[in-house]
């Protein structure tokens, strides 16, 4: 299950807003196939590791991250490609908790298939929290917090001239986690200070570029600033009060490409954004 879930995070910034997956074949303790979701839309983990393994995965076990899909979307059911390879039993880390896809441990035991659940199901609900989060109900975003703080706890020299507190390794890790999200968000201050391009640089180039958000006050907000400069390439979202939206400033944003979204309350600007389609 260890390796499933390695072989899942190769689907980072790539395959949502469906799962990462990773699925293992068995036999005893021989790897028999291996197999990852890699691309929204393409093969998912089950099938890929079934067609590594072959004839060989029959009376095998499969391991996989997350329960097999029991639906057709743009792939045929999970459930179909276990039961036809003969798969005798199937150990999942946790159940999938989109209501369409779901139900495929309950089809696999129609089937005569052996499913277990729950092995490392802690780890697994942690690399797909923000899918999970999507079906929990809410009308709100995932939100995860990057933050690099000295050993005393700022984030800026006394004069605000340091501009990087964490070095390459760390770079390179923001961006990376950068292309797993559908936005990312900063404060009016940050913008002000920074001048940042909340664009995503590394080696992962992500399927969907993330939504670029500024929460704060549109007067607060430069025009010549990159983000504003640069919003009719990538879609740019400044949340701001519902009269700070409506006024010149406002308008200004409007007017160089900036979608400016009103909002009063923090919770009411997370519900803008998911109105937005963001989800995390």
């Amino acid at each position: 299950m260890i390796r499933a879930l390695e072989l899942a995070w190769r689907g980072w910034g790539r395959v949502q807003p469906n799962p990462m997956v990773g699925a293992v074949v068995l036999a005893g303790e021989t790897v028999l196939g291996e197999g990852y979701h890699a691309e929204f839309g393409g093969m998912h983990a089950e099938p890929a590791a079934l067609a590594q393994a072959g004839e060989r995965a029959r009376g095998a076990t499969l391991v996989v991250s997350l329960e097999p899909c029991a639906h057709s979307g743009k792939q045929p059911p999970c459930v179909d490609a276990i039961t036809e390879s003969g798969i005798r039993r199937v150990v999942a880390a946790i159940s999938d908790p989109n209501p369409s896809a779901g139900g495929g441990a309950q089809r696999l035991r129609a089937s005569g298939v052996t499913v277990e659940l729950g092995l490392l199901g802690a780890e697994a609900a942690a690399q797909n929290a923000a899918f999970r989060h999507r079906f929990g109900g809410t009308d709100r975003p995932f939100v995860a917090l990057k933050l690099a703080t000295s050993v005393d706890a700022r984030i800026a020299d006394a004069d605000r001239r340091s501009k990087w507190l964490s070095g390459g390794e760390a770079q390179d890790f923001v961006h990376w986690l950068r292309a797993g999200f559908d936005a990312i968000g900063v404060g009016a201050g940050t913008l002000r200070d920074d001048d940042p391009a909340l664009t995503v640089r590394g080696a992962l180039v992500p399927r969907v570029t993330p939504l670029r958000v500024v929460f704060g006050r549109a007067s607060g907000v430069d025009g010549d600033a990159t983000l504003v400069r640069t919003a009719r390439d990538t879609r740019t979202v400044v949340v701001t009060r519902g009269a700070s939206a409506d006024s010149s400033a406002g308008r200004a944003l409007t007017g160089a490409g900036v979608q400016v979204v009103p909002a009063d309350t923090p919770a009411e600007a997370m519900a803008a954004l998911h109105r937005l389609g963001v989800g995390s």
